[in-house]
């Protein structure tokens, strides 16, 4: 009879621990699952800046057509070049503020200053080409340079064992915010599919008038999304890292255990001392940004992002007006852009999970040459048609989003989690150079050697990071 009860205790024991285990994973698996949902939120909106190439035909027409004469598309590119360069600037910042307030008061933060950035270009863009630089240009910028980072830590945090597809997952809202902003914008300023006029630039009435009050409207959809987002968003406690890191290992060591109630305890402590190893050299170092920056390996690095950089800035800004030259039809060329967002987002998952089956090393110089390629015959779509044209566009945008999940999944596997924001935030500079060089290259050559030119110049500088990839040390 004692038998009996010690067994039915000993069960009774088992099934609290296994529901209380049960518990404790659901718990922490929803966690995280809310803060990569809430992720994607934020890059959602913070993708907006991809839909630019889009919205920069319609800013430039009213600026040049209502306000200044002597804007164009040449110089309309200074937009889009303050919003890289401020996310350059001020990236290190969201990293001091996410150690400093915590994640969610961060985003809060920076998605707040990108819909103000958006909202007050509706007054901006009366007053001028600097007024849209100052608001949808650097406002817009700081504030992305605050909430970017901050997800794909807490992401990185809860799955730490899938940094690359978590990383993608996160950053595919990035890429795929275009396609509802790009879609939103036409429809909204252009629903007849009016076209522009022999110089390039919109003059019909109904589309300038209603361009000042896009920015509210887009403003307040994104704060609704953002505002979500920040309330999902969260990073684990220390004892959920803990058991985040080593929880494959533990869920196979359970099952042993329980199959194999014989065991030795001394074998079962020298399998738990192994694990711990295993694990222990998996970590990275952690480094503090005033290690990174001194760091051979980041300078490395540092220069990929940069010139991978020029040439997405560049498609981003130009697609649109190179089209224009040969396709006369702005809904055609705006939905484009808008699947192109849907290239942007899966090639971040593919590019990341290539990361995570070969190495850094691979993907990225498999990226870089593919891009080299592309840009390097682009000119030649001008004669292919709308078939040829969409392709490449397609083509480019899958291929260099793959920058956006392979360099911070680098940062973080090569310095550790702990300052990972702020270390992100050091190979984000490399756009206060890269952004202004794009707008100041293209408005000088631009009139020159026109499009075909720009494309040959953007294709050699690829080639520039090709060549960095081999520097690379091996293992990462």
């Amino acid at each position: 009879m004692l038998t009996k009860r010690m067994v039915v205790l000993q069960a009774r024991r088992c099934c609290n621990v296994h529901r209380e285990m049960w518990s404790k994973g659901f718990k922490r698996n929803f966690k995280g699952y809310c803060a990569v949902i809430g992720g994607i939120l934020i890059h959602l909106t913070l993708g907006n800046l991809y839909s630019f190439g889009n919205m920069m035909t319609y800013m430039a027409s009213y600026l040049h057509q209502r306000v200044d004469p002597s804007v164009t598309y040449a110089n309309i590119i200074w937009v889009n070049s303050f919003t890289t360069a401020a996310q350059g600037c001020f990236m290190v910042l969201g990293g001091l503020l996410e150690r400093t307030l915590g994640p969610r008061l961060t985003c809060f933060i920076g998605c707040s200053l990108l819909s103000a950035g958006i909202m007050l270009t509706k007054f901006a863009i009366e007053v001028g080409l600097i007024g849209v630089v100052l608001t949808y240009g650097l406002l817009a910028g700081l504030g992305i340079s605050l909430s970017y980072a901050t997800p794909l830590a807490c992401g990185m945090k809860w799955y730490p064992k899938q940094k690359g597809v978590i990383n993608g997952l996160i950053v595919a809202g990035f890429g795929l915010g275009a396609l509802g902003s790009t879609t939103f914008q036409t429809h909204y300023l252009n629903p007849h599919n009016s076209l522009p006029d022999v110089s390039g630039y919109f003059t019909e009435m109904n589309i300038l008038d209603k361009v000042p009050s896009l920015f509210i409207v887009l403003g307040l959809i994104f704060l609704v999304m953002q505002y979500i987002g920040c309330l999902l968003i969260n990073k684990p406690s220390d004892e959920e890292m803990k058991e985040s890191w080593p929880r494959q290992e533990q869920e196979s060591l359970l099952r042993d255990i329980q199959e194999e109630r014989k065991r030795e305890v001394e074998g079962v402590e020298e399998e738990v001392e192994q694990i711990a190893m295993t694990s222990n050299k998996s970590l990275a170092p952690e480094l503090k940004p005033s290690q990174v920056i001194k760091n051979k390996c980041f300078h490395i690095f540092w220069l990929i992002y940069f010139f991978n950089t020029i040439a997405v800035g560049y498609i981003n800004a130009m697609y649109k007006s190179f089209g224009q030259t040969f396709i006369n039809d702005d809904h055609y060329l705006a939905q484009i852009g808008s699947l192109a967002a849907i290239f942007n987002a899966v090639g971040r998952v593919c590019w990341g999970r290539l990361m995570d089956k070969t190495s850094f090393r691979v993907a990225m110089r498999t990226l870089t040459i593919l891009l080299m390629m592309l840009y390097a015959t682009m000119p030649l779509t001008r004669y292919m048609g709308k078939f040829g044209f969409t392709l490449w566009v397609w083509m480019i945008f899958f291929t260099f989003s793959g920058t956006f999940v392979l360099m911070p999944t680098v940062i973080e596997k090569a310095f550790g989690s702990q300052h990972y924001s702020s270390n992100y935030g050091l190979l984000f500079t490399s756009q206060t150079v890269s952004g202004p060089l794009i707008a100041g290259v293209n408005q000088l050559l631009w009139s020159t050697v026109g499009y075909t030119g720009c494309f040959l110049l953007v294709s050699g500088i690829i080639g520039l990071s090709v060549i960095m990839t081999f520097l690379v040390p091996r293992g990462l």
